[in-house]
């Protein structure tokens, strides 16, 4: 089995969880392949906070985002160089 068709059921089984008899099938294939591929390429969703990098790990829980302080430190740069 290739690692798009193992990784396409997994996504398709947890899909189930949540999909109903009303859901538009054209929108359940379109999420199927985009989380798919997703998982493959490990792409964040847009809009994830969760973006580490070699200088920011991400916050576990409970603690503070390593973004939180960021965007006031780059506004205040931006405003007063």
């Amino acid at each position: 089995m290739k690692l798009e068709e193992k990784v396409q059921g997994e996504v398709a089984r947890l899909l189930e969880m949540v999909c109903t008899e009303f859901t538009d099938p054209a929108a359940y294939e379109y999420v199927l392949a985009q989380l798919t591929r997703m998982s493959i390429l490990g792409t964040l969703p847009p809009g994830s906070t969760a973006r580490p990098t070699a200088d920011r790990p991400v916050a576990t829980e409970g603690e503070e985002s390593a973004d939180d302080n960021d965007f006031s430190e780059r506004k205040e740069s931006f405003i007063a160089p």
